[in-house]
């Protein structure tokens, strides 16, 4: 797509506002964008990763005028099933929110994006460009032009929500651009689960973008359960902040789509800050899944860990680009990464790059990656013992990917993703 026609998509589909600063900044990123347009395989970032897939449904934005607050389409409830028990909830379909959380504790504050900006639009003064290791990126950048909603979570200092927040993002045609912010005062704690569903078959797309910035000793734990449909393109871009003794945990489960991409970039910049990444992509027929993650120890005295897992089957493609950067000065510092990959089929393929990029003396970092195919040896064992093939592959596919799902210490979202893996294995 040329220069002209990125400009001349962009102008039709720039989401009106009566906010000065947010008509400035959609204009800008709008014409950032127009100027590098999508990144192709010569970048090296995007080099097993082709996008041109995805260049007919990037202005589809959906049948909708303008980003203007629409409280009557906001109720109570939604009639699709809720992942947790116990949870307070909202809903967003095709990029809206249509349902909103109930009865949060005090201290905390969950909107739709749209709703901040016609409320209270002072919460976002120190957040309007976003971050800065995203904000050049082009689709961070196209999301942040054509963003119409998402959720905004504030948490007072010392805050602690005992349940879980669930936000759903169900998806059926077009493209969604979600934008989403976590800020957590000091000591604040939370657990957010983002779920992405796919309601038809359709080709459409999620370009989504949450920020998350974590005080001085707070405590943050997401998970993101990607089950988009078959023909969808899945693209997320997940960005942190975390300052001295703040504690950031994720968790990736990679399910659905055709085409996905989770880019991470998460910086430690004050002492004590501790970053746990972790995830799982399960994959078959011909899904792409491609996991980024840069890891920026800016100062010294903290602490990463990456562990993500996948199990490709048929003619599935898998990426996993994993670094880890440690600044002049940040002594003191430990960072781990690992990624393994069980390849269920000959024409299934992995591509593993985890990279160190250390400019500091006193450190304890590693990386590595394996890949390898279903123990057959194990197999036979259990054949052996009068378990069934089926049952006995699932066995060892269960046992592939059961430590790093220990990572999740809460019960209730393990469980879930425990079953959701199941379902995939069985299936």
């Amino acid at each position: 797509m040329t220069l002209e026609n990125y400009q001349a998509q962009l102008a039709q589909n720039l989401p009106q506002t009566d906010l000065p600063w947010l008509a400035d900044l959609r204009q800008g990123a709008a014409d950032r964008f127009a100027s590098i347009g999508l990144p192709d395989r010569k970048v090296e970032a995007w080099r097993y990763t082709n996008l041109k897939p995805i260049q007919a449904r990037l202005f589809e934005v959906g049948p909708f005028e303008a980003d203007t607050f629409q409280a009557d389409r906001v109720r109570a409830g939604d009639t699709t099933p809720a992942l947790l028990s116990d949870s307070h909830r909202m809903v967003f379909s095709d990029g809206l929110l249509i349902a909103g959380a109930q009865d949060l504790p005090d201290g905390v504050s969950l909107k739709g994006m749209a709703q901040v900006l016609a409320e209270d639009p002072e919460i976002l003064t120190d957040h309007k460009q976003g971050i800065g290791a995203i904000r050049d990126l082009p689709l961070p950048t196209l999301n942040r032009a054509l963003s119409r909603d998402g959720y905004v979570l504030v948490l007072e200092p010392g805050v602690i929500v005992a349940q879980a927040i669930e936000i759903l993002f169900q998806s059926s045609t077009g493209a969604a651009y979600p934008r989403n912010l976590i800020l957590a005062g000091a000591g604040a704690q939370v657990s957010v689960v983002e779920h992405y569903l796919g309601t038809s078959e359709d080709d459409y797309l999620v370009n989504g973008v949450t920020e998350v910035h974590a005080a001085t000793g707070a405590h943050i734990k997401r998970y993101k359960i990607q089950r988009d449909g078959p023909g969808a393109s899945h693209i997320a871009t997940l960005a942190g902040q975390l300052e001295a003794d703040a504690r950031f945990e994720n968790f990736d489960l990679n399910l659905g789509a055709k085409l996905a991409r989770s880019e991470i970039h998460m910086a430690l910049q004050g002492h004590g800050a501790d970053a746990s990444l972790n995830g799982v992509y399960l994959l078959r027929d011909k899904q792409h899944c491609d996991n980024a993650i840069l890891m920026d120890h800016v100062v010294g005295a903290t602490n990463s860990h990456q562990d993500y897992r996948g199990i490709l089957d048929d003619k599935a493609h898998g990426v996993f680009q994993g670094k880890i950067t440690v600044q002049p000065d940040a002594q003191g510092i430990e960072g781990h990464q690992l990624n393994k990959t069980l390849l269920l089929s000959d024409t299934a393929e992995i591509d593993s790059k985890p990279e160190l990029e250390i400019r500091a003396d006193d450190v304890k970092c590693s990386h590595g990656a394996t890949a390898g195919e279903l123990d057959e040896a194990g197999l036979f064992y259990l054949r052996s013992r009068g378990i069934p093939e089926a049952e006995a592959r699932q066995l060892l596919m269960a046992a592939f990917i059961v430590e790093t799902l220990g990572h999740i210490d809460d019960e209730a979202i393990r469980d879930v993703m425990d079953g959701l893996v199941t379902d995939w294995m069985a299936s």
